[in-house]
């Protein structure tokens, strides 16, 4: 049992990949996770806000000056209450706060939001009640802040949720369907696959064909479950969740691919691509909203397909928009999906030839 023990020990000592990756991965994970969660967990949240300012008296003037002080350069400013209303519908602004004046001795306050965001109007709601008080010196209960969402009311969290899971699941998928490539060329029958088919570009793209179609049946059973809490939906919108999840999947068969490519063990790549998937399902808001994330990260997660997927859902399925938010995620996760099949076929050449 002991020389069976050292025997393992040594084998593990010289696998220097997979040293890295059982050993390192895990803390790194660990400090990931504790920055994009520990500042909502606080209450330190970075939040964008929307001002309109509508009153015209010093009063307003000072109070408008309150909220840029409290918001920094997470403020927005507008020029129309109906501009106002935009900015927090189509995401730019995750609350907004219109300013108007009145005969009272502080200015009428009201914070927006769009449904789904009630954390964030609620934070909001308590830095104005703060700057309401120290710019007019007034207790918060003497001018309560007024709260009123826009748009369309209903249960967002289903479309949110429904699009997280399923991007999330679409990258666990494609990230272990394309292992059975490194079983293929481990075992010899890649190379006498790629004779038969004429190459290795036909054998990849096969792969990234079959897992593409799993991933679209895959995001489609989950949608079908979220289908009777969802918003009537127009046939359009039918047509462009299919093709928003054809690119996603196509996406995250690229990107499985690719990775798997450059391993040379299941042992490398089984971490790695845990690893790989809870990060970019982190960064992307599969795990919790991105408004509660740091700036810094929030910024970071339109590096990853997950944000894209996320914002392309909710502006097809909720908001009933096709317009550029929706383009730009279809140009996202095809060039990703793309590039990936690349990078897998460059790698899987270089790793016959090895």
């Amino acid at each position: 049992m002991i020389a069976l023990f050292i025997a393992l020990g040594r084998s593990v000592l010289r696998d220097r990949a997979g040293l890295v990756m059982t050993f390192l991965l895990p803390p790194l994970v660990f400090l990931l996770f504790a920055a994009i969660f520990g500042a909502s967990a606080r209450g330190d949240v970075d939040l964008r806000v929307a001002l309109y300012d509508g009153a015209t008296d010093a009063r307003g003037a000072a109070f408008a000056r309150g909220v840029g002080e409290a918001f920094g350069d997470g403020l927005i400013k507008v020029a129309s209450l109906s501009e106002l209303e935009t900015a927090v519908l189509d995401g730019r602004a995750d609350a907004g706060v219109a300013l108007g004046g009145g005969e009272q001795a502080a200015p009428s306050v009201e914070v927006l939001t769009a449904a789904g965001r009630e954390v964030a109007a609620a934070a909001v709601a308590g830095q104005i009640g703060g700057v309401l008080e120290a710019s007019t010196g007034r207790g918060r209960g003497d001018d309560p802040v007024a709260r009123r969402t826009v748009g369309r009311a209903g249960d967002v969290q289903v479309v949110y949720y429904a699009g997280a899971v399923s991007i999330m699941f679409v990258f666990f998928a494609a990230m272990h369907g394309a292992m059975t490539g490194l079983d293929e060329r481990r075992s010899g029958l890649q190379a006498r696959l790629s004779l038969l088919a004429g190459g290795l570009a036909p054998l990849v793209a096969g792969r990234l064909l079959w897992l593409t179609a799993v991933g679209v049946v895959q995001s489609a059973v989950v949608f079908a479950v979220a289908l009777p809490r969802l918003p009537a939906l127009e046939p359009w919108q039918g047509a462009a969740w299919l093709a928003t999840t054809g690119l996603a999947a196509f996406a995250a068969a690229g990107v499985g691919l690719a990775v798997i490519g450059a391993c040379r063990t299941r042992e490398q790549a089984q971490p790695l691509s845990t690893f790989l998937v809870l990060l970019l399902a982190a960064l992307g808001g599969s795990m919790a909203p991105r408004f509660l994330m740091p700036e810094a990260f929030r910024r970071l997660g339109w590096a990853t397909p997950h944000a894209w997927v996320i914002e392309a859902y909710q502006s097809l399925l909720w908001r009933g928009s096709f317009g550029a938010a929706v383009l730009s995620a279809w140009a996202v996760l095809a060039v990703t999906g793309a590039v990936g099949f690349g990078i897998a076929l460059t790698l899987e050449r270089r790793q016959m030839r090895a």
